[in-house]
């Protein structure tokens, strides 16, 4: 019922009648409360992505996506806009730059790495225990290889997992929210045809638009 009543504000500005005269300039449009709320939500999560986009830091995402997920379920008729669709598209954005098409979360980094055979030395020990430079420098790079195999991992599995988390509001903001509401999948219709993302999260938006028109 709030989200009826607050879609009656945001698109019911577009009929009310131009004052005229000095009376328009005196009486500028004042932003309702929750109006005002959805925009503060809006920063708040754009401001997070911008750290996340700067840092890498995937917390900075998984926050924003909580913001995400607790603004109000409206779809503005165009952009630019900042409603709950416009946050979601610019976290997809975010997100799939980073996401590597390539990762298999089953490809695990070891927890040890073994120097070589022929040192008789077991997994896990220091590289200054062989003397012989040229294996120790061949220890000292499969080393330096799983732990950047290990940052890779733990970054990637960190992204799919908000991906996924990502995957499961969304679904439920179009199958569930906007669905009940014909204009509101009319605004989401044209507002995803206009979308900058990738092909793969497109395709992913627009069945779930379909489903939900169905």
């Amino acid at each position: 019922m709030r989200y009826a009543v607050l879609i009656t504000v945001l698109l019911g500005l577009a009929g009310h009648p131009a004052a005229h005269g000095s009376a328009a300039l005196k009486a500028p449009h004042k932003h309702t409360p929750a109006e005002k709320k959805m925009s503060q939500q809006f920063d708040q999560a754009m401001q997070q992505l911008a750290a996340f986009k700067k840092t890498h830091d995937v917390s900075s995402l998984s926050t924003a996506i909580s913001l995400a997920d607790a603004m109000p379920s409206i779809v503005l008729p165009a952009p630019p806009a900042k409603d709950k669709l416009a946050l979601w598209f610019a976290i997809f954005d975010a997100m799939d730059a980073e996401i590597a098409p390539d990762f298999n979360p089953d490809d695990l980094p070891e927890l040890t790495v073994a120097p070589p055979l022929e040192t008789g030395l077991p997994a896990g020990v220091a590289p200054s225990s062989i003397k012989d430079p040229a294996v120790r420098k061949k220890y000292e790079d499969a080393l330096a290889a799983n732990g950047l195999k290990n940052q890779r991992f733990s970054y990637q599995y960190a992204l799919l997992q908000e991906n996924l988390r990502a995957d499961s509001d969304v679904e439920k903001f179009i199958t569930v929210d906007v669905a009940r509401d014909p204009a509101q999948l009319t605004f989401l219709r044209s507002r995803l045809a206009l979308a900058k993302l990738q092909p793969q999260r497109i395709a992913k938006l627009q069945a779930l638009l379909e489903h939900a028109a169905k």
